[in-house]
């Protein structure tokens, strides 16, 4: 049976005084000043490329915080079964986490150890860091809803997947 939905899934951490940007000018007098506003919640990603993607925040990462998440995938994508390209983050082969996901009809396919470069959630993880970098964030609600617009304008685009389905899956359809 085909999946209706699939994707990639990972947690992070991203903070609003990412830096991953560089500024520069001739006369060197760039200077960015940012509050240190830390965001306390772990962001779990799910990058859907059939579906619709999701982005939850949690202040733990744990197996009872995952199921969380599935179960927030699982409203979003209510029909059918679901298909999930992650790593092998100890909370996702927890007990807990694989029974409620056989009975959310959730399949984890767990990528190689060591192989985040076949996550493809990965760089839009990196991608929304980078689109921080510049922003200022001046409470962490502004900050979460940034996060929650960005993550979800960016898992819009396939490409962030495009080499990975070339690469591993080569012979499922091609999403246009």
């Amino acid at each position: 049976m085909i999946p209706s939905c699939w994707g990639f899934f990972d947690e992070a951490w991203p903070q609003p005084f990412e830096n991953s940007q560089r500024m520069w000018s001739f006369d060197r007098t760039v200077t960015i000043a940012k509050p240190l506003v830390t965001f306390p919640w772990r962001s779990i990603g799910f990058y859907a490329l059939t579906g619709k993607s999701v982005i939850t925040f949690k202040k733990r990462l744990v197996k009872e915080t995952i199921v969380e998440a599935l179960e927030e995938i699982r409203e979003q994508n209510p029909l059918g079964r679901i298909l999930i390209l992650a790593d092998n983050y100890g909370s996702y082969h927890a007990n807990l986490t694989q029974e409620r996901a056989d009975e959310l009809d959730i399949e984890f396919v767990f990528i190689p150890p060591y192989s985040p470069t076949v996550n493809a959630v990965e760089p839009l993880w990196k991608d929304l860091k980078r689109d921080i970098s510049p922003e200022i964030f001046e409470d962490k609600d502004y900050f979460r809803e940034f996060l929650t617009e960005t993550f979800h304008q960016l898992s819009q685009q396939v490409s962030f997947a495009t080499d990975r389905i070339e690469t591993f899956l080569p012979d499922v359809q091609r999403l246009h």
